[in-house]
């Protein structure tokens, strides 16, 4: 592959989340890590990818940055040569969700970013990872950087975000459709509503993850990238 590979980050999440799958995605091509910390819409967000990389690009987002991904291909769909949708939806959140990010914000706007963090956790693993000491280190390690104002700009992108799925059926780039099989905080429905809807999508369901795949199943993770990335070139 010689165009531009773009990683996107999830909500409150460092480049450090893609740690595990780097050298895998860098092996394709040259690697780009967005920077999702400045703007406080989806649309703005995809725009800045749009401009900061010239010409073809392929496309990975998780969570946040998956609705990013989809976001930029319908900015600019002859510019996405291939595309990978992980941990996430095309939808929009539901009031219940809009609720749950208000009282996060709160937490946080409270000077409670810390707590926030490790309250966050056991929902982005599956039940069996919630006492992984490994695993809540790395996603302290991931989320701290990210700070308080980015992080409340990134939930008001999120809250005001479009329902996407009316795009699917018209992405005709080879596209990655990844979920955790356990994860709780994006339930492996949505991910298989995209799937059915992207003409070309790939699935793949990796067992005994959550939302927090690539750290919890890296080696499954790395194969499901890699596919993607051999199916793209």
């Amino acid at each position: 592959m010689n165009v531009k590979i773009v990683l996107i980050p999830p909500l409150l999440c460092s480049p450090l989340a893609y740690a595990p799958v780097l050298d895998t995605v860098w092996r394709h091509g040259q690697v780009t890590l967005a920077d999702t910390r400045r703007d406080d819409t989806i649309p703005a967000m995809a725009e800045r990818i749009l401009r900061d990389n010239a010409g073809d690009i392929a496309i990975l987002g998780t969570s946040m940055g998956g609705y990013v991904a989809l976001e930029v291909i319908r900015q600019a769909p002859g510019r996405v040569t291939a595309l990978a949708l992980v941990s996430t939806s095309a939808r929009a959140d539901s009031t219940e969700q809009i609720q749950s990010r208000v009282r996060q914000s709160a937490l946080v706007e409270d000077g409670h970013f810390d707590a926030l963090v490790d309250a966050a956790f056991p929902g982005v693993v599956a039940a069996g990872n919630e006492l992984d000491d490994a695993l809540l280190s790395t996603w302290r390690s991931m989320t701290t950087p990210v700070g308080t104002d980015p992080f409340l700009r990134q939930q008001q992108a999120v809250v005001r975000r479009a329902d996407l799925r009316s795009i699917l059926p018209f992405i005709a780039c080879p596209t990655a459709v990844i979920h955790g099989a356990q994860d709780r905080l994006i339930p492996v429905a949505a991910a298989e509503e995209m799937a059915a809807a992207v003409p070309t999508a790939r699935f793949t369901v990796i067992d005994g993850a959550g939302h927090l795949l690539f750290h919890e199943q890296p080696t499954a993770a790395r194969a499901a990238v890699n596919a993607w990335l051999e199916a793209a070139s």
